[in-house]
C-alpha cells in the first residue's frame, strides 16, 4: 500500500504525539481527538452528544491549545441572545460630517469572538435563540459569517458543537443538524475509565504539573493547513466507493426505513468520502482502504438507536487481519484454555497447548503477509505468540517450575 509523502507522514505522526500528549490528561476521550482532528482536516462540522461533566468541551480545548496560533473561542449558547454576542468584540462610536455641515454618528463593530476563531465550540446548541441560529448555520458552513449586510470571511477551520439531547426533528433547527457531519456519542467513563483518571490526577497532584508528564509535541497553523491540503490528495479507490453504496443500500434495505434520509442527503454522502480521506491521512496512509470504513460509524446515523444498526452492518466491511489476528491471539490465550492451563503449570496438557500455538504462529505468519500497512501491529502479536510458545517449553521441559 502506497504511503503519504514523507513530510505529510511526519505530520501525522506529530498529530499520533499531540492526540496521546492529549490524552494523558483527558482519559478515555479518544473519540473526541480523532473527531476534532477529522473536522480540522476535512472543515466538516463534529457533534458530540454527552451529558454535562464528561470532559467534551475540556478535550477540545485541550488539543486546540497544541496548535500554535490557533484561536479557540467556546460558548454556551442559551446565553447568547445575538449574534453580535457571537462576532463583535466591541463597538465604537464616530463621528461623522454630514452634507448640511452638521455631524451624524455611527456606530463601528470590531469582530472578534467566532469571527476570529480556528476552532468554534458551540455547547448546548439545540437552546441556542433564534436569533442565533443563521450565524450558526454560517459558521458550519464553513464560508463566512453575515455583518452588517454582507458576507465576512473568518478563519475557522473546525466547528464543533455539543448538547445533552437531539433537536426535535421538525422545526428552524433541521438544516443545521442535517450539516452536523461527524456525530459521536460521549459517554461517562466506566470503572476502569474513572481509576484512570484518579490515577493520572494523583500523579500530577504528586508532581505538581497538574496531570501526567508530557511531551512538547505541537503542530502549527501552517502544518494543519498542509494536512487539510493533502487531504485532498488522498485517493479513494472505485472499489472503496461501491462498498460504500453497499452500505447505504444495505441501511437503505431495513424494512422499518430509518434510513431513507440517509440516500436522499446527497451532501452528506459527499462529506463521507471527505472523512474517509482524512481518517487515511491521520494514519499516514495516501489511499483510502477497508479499514478506514469504521469511521462511518459516525456520519451514518440519525438517532443513537440506529448506532447499533450501522455498527452491525459495518462490521464485515471493515474487518482487518489485524482483528482476524486479534482474535486468534485472544482465542489461544483465553482464561481457562489449554495454553493458560500450562502456563499455570499443568505439564501433562503442554503438547497439546504447543500444538495450538505453532498452529496459531502460522496463521499469524499469513495474516502479516497480507496485512499492509497493518503488518507492524500483527507481527507485534506474533512476537507475542512466540514468547508464549518459549514459555510453554520451559514448563514442558521443566525449564521453569510453577
Amino acid at each position: 500500500m502506497a504511503s503519504t509523502t514523507t513530510a505529510t507522514a511526519a505530520l501525522a505522526a506529530k498529530v499520533k504525539a499531540v492526540s496521546v500528549d492529549v490524552l494523558a490528561r483527558n482519559i478515555g476521550r479518544g473519540d473526541v481527538v480523532k473527531a476534532t482532528w477529522l473536522a480540522l482536516l476535512t472543515g466538516r462540522p463534529a457533534f458530540f452528544l454527552g451529558s454535562p461533566g464528561v470532559n467534551k468541551t475540556g478535550t477540545v480545548e485541550a488539543l486546540a491549545g497544541r496548535v500554535d496560533g490557533a484561536v479557540f473561542f467556546e460558548a454556551l449558547m442559551p446565553v447568547i441572545a445575538s449574534s453580535e454576542q457571537l462576532l463583535v468584540e466591541s463597538t465604537s462610536i464616530e463621528e461623522m460630517p454630514a452634507a448640511n455641515g452638521g455631524k451624524s454618528i455611527r456606530t463601528r463593530d470590531e469582530l472578534g469572538r467566532a469571527a476570529k476563531a480556528h476552532l468554534v465550540f458551540a455547547d448546548e446548541i439545540w437552546k441556542a435563540d433564534p436569533r442565533v441560529l443563521q450565524t450558526l448555520l454560517d459558521l458550519s458552513k464553513g464560508d463566512g459569517v453575515r455583518h452588517e449586510g454582507s458576507m465576512v470571511k473568518t478563519p475557522l477551520m473546525a466547528f464543533l458543537a455539543a448538547s445533552n439531547e437531539l433537536p426535535e426533528e421538525e422545526g428552524n433547527l433541521a438544516a443545521l443538524w442535517s450539516r452536523m457531519t461527524i456525530r459521536v456519542v460521549v459517554n461517562p467513563l466506566d470503572r476502569g475509565g474513572k481509576l484512570a483518571l484518579a490515577k493520572a490526577r494523583l500523579a500530577g497532584q504528586k508532581s505538581g504539573v497538574g496531570g501526567n508528564a508530557v511531551s512538547s509535541a505541537k503542530l502549527s497553523l501552517d502544518e494543519v493547513r498542509q494536512l487539510r491540503a493533502a487531504r485532498n490528495t488522498v485517493i479513494v479507490p472505485d472499489s472503496i466507493v461501491e462498498l460504500v453504496l453497499e452500505i447505504y443500500q444495505q441501511l437503505l434495505d431495513k424494512e422499518d426505513g430509518d434510513f431513507d434520509w440517509l440516500w436522499a442527503d446527497d451532501r452528506r454522502f459527499g462529506r463521507v468520502l471527505d472523512v474517509l480521506q482524512a481518517n487515511a491521512l491521520l494514519d499516514g496512509r495516501n489511499t483510502v482502504t477497508k479499514q478506514d470504513l469504521a469511521v462511518l460509524e459516525w456520519l451514518l446515523w440519525n438517532d443513537p438507536e440506529q448506532i447499533g444498526t450501522v455498527k452491525a452492518v459495518l462490521a464485515p466491511y471493515c474487518r482487518t487481519p489485524l482483528d482476524d489476528a486479534r482474535e486468534l491471539v485472544d482465542a489461544l490465550l483465553a482464561p481457562g484454555g489449554t495454553v493458560a492451563e500450562v502456563r499455570g503449570g499443568a505439564r501433562g496438557k503442554g503438547v497439546q497447548a504447543l500444538t495450538q500455538v505453532e498452529e496459531t504462529c502460522k496463521a499469524l505468519e499469513a495474516l502479516k503477509a497480507n496485512a499492509g500497512p497493518l503488518a507492524g501491529d500483527v507481527d507485534a502479536l506474533l512476537r507475542q505468540t512466540v514468547a508464549v510458545k518459549q514459555e510453554v517449553i520451559n514448563v514442558i521441559t521443566g525449564a521453569v517450575r510453577r
